[in-house]
């Protein structure tokens, strides 16, 4: 019996640092996640509104608008790929 409850101790308790490291990994998940969405709104977000108003001064319409867009996309990937890249080199 003594080494039965042992077992079932030890068991939970590993499972207990299982959680607690899968937890750990949620959360790290959600702050990268939230991190890369928002740069690339804000990336391709503000290159827009950056084009429009350049396209509107200088009459250029829709060059600076898409030239400034896929900027912002293109930038948003090697974000997106650095970021992913540093979260997969910590975890190892």
């Amino acid at each position: 019996m003594i080494f039965h409850r042992e077992w079932i101790t030890h068991y939970f308790e590993k499972e207990l640092r299982k959680m607690a490291r899968n937890q750990k990994s949620w959360h790290k998940a959600v702050t990268v996640g939230s991190s890369i969405a928002t740069s690339l709104a804000v990336l391709v977000g503000g290159s827009i509104f950056l084009g429009r108003y350049l396209d509107a001064r200088w009459g250029t319409q829709p060059w600076f608008t898409l030239i400034l867009m896929f900027s912002g996309l293109v930038l948003g990937g090697f974000y997106l790929v650095i970021t992913l890249k540093g979260l997969v080199a910590s975890d190892d």
